[in-house]
Parts: C-alpha cells; sequence; structure tokens
C-alpha cells in the first residue's frame, strides 16, 4: 500500500514528492493529455465536436454550392458560405481551415476575410458517397453526439 500511495504522489502537482516527467518532444506523449484522465476524455469529446463541424460545412457546401461541369467538383463562393453557415457556427473561417487540412475543401490563400474575400471560390473535396460514409463512420464512432 506504501508503495503504491508513493508512486501517487509522484504524479499529485500538489504532493511535495511531485517529479515532473520528462518527456522528448518527438515521443506521441508530448503535449497529450494522460491516458484515461478528465483531461483525455475533454480532448476526445473537443475533437469528435469538431470533426463533426466539419462535416456539417462539407454537408452546407453540398447542399448549397454548384457543380460548373456535370462532373465537376461542387463549389460556393466565400461570401455565399459564410451567409449560410454562420447561422450554424460562428467559426466558419476556423472550420474552413481545418477543413482544408484535412482535405475535405480547397481555397486558396492563407485566410479568409468577410467583405475582402467574398469572391474566393471554395471547392468541395469530399462529397457524395465517401462525405455520407464520413459522416456515418463519426455517428458510429461517437454516440452520445
Amino acid at each position: 500500500m506504501e508503495q503504491n500511495d508513493a508512486i501517487q504522489s509522484k504524479d499529485d502537482v500538489y504532493s511535495k514528492d511531485f517529479a515532473p516527467k520528462k518527456i522528448d518532444k518527438q515521443s506521441s506523449e508530448y503535449g497529450r493529455p494522460k491516458p484515461g484522465t478528465l483531461t483525455d476524455q475533454r480532448a476526445k469529446k473537443a475533437a469528435a465536436h469538431v470533426h463533426r463541424e466539419m462535416l456539417t460545412l462539407c454537408e452546407v457546401v453540398e447542399d448549397y454550392g454548384k457543380r460548373e461541369k456535370e462532373d465537376g467538383p461542387i463549389r460556393i463562393t466565400f461570401g455565399r458560405l459564410f451567409t449560410i453557415y454562420v447561422n450554424i457556427s460562428d467559426k466558419v473561417v476556423g472550420t474552413l481551415l481545418r477543413a482544408r487540412k484535412h482535405k475535405m475543401v480547397d481555397f486558396e490563400g492563407e485566410m479568409l476575410f468577410q467583405k475582402r474575400d467574398d469572391h474566393v471560390i471554395i471547392t468541395l473535396l469530399l462529397e457524395g458517397s465517401a462525405l455520407k460514409e464520413a459522416i456515418r463512420a463519426h455517428a458510429a464512432a461517437n454516440p452520445k453526439e
């Protein structure tokens, strides 16, 4: 029992015996909460929420965007997307940047600003059956959402 208490006190930041663990920046543990902790659970819940927002954004682009050619990609201007999506979430630009990072959408430039970039074209990369499958997989992995 004493050995277990000693191990717990080394992990407790408020204990006088606390010794911070050195983690190499290349380690997969670096910048991540301890598995199983409340912080870890909150991080997973937040990641699932962000993923759902990206999928919702793709659904909006699919629903409101247009194809120039019958077999071409679905596109929408940033101004139109902003007007529609701002009623769903106020994080339009952040969600767009994240979706581009995950290769769900594409657009020119580093950052988009309302009014200035209203003409910029957003191209949907994840559409149709691939989008529907991503939504199904997300729902199966996150049944509480």
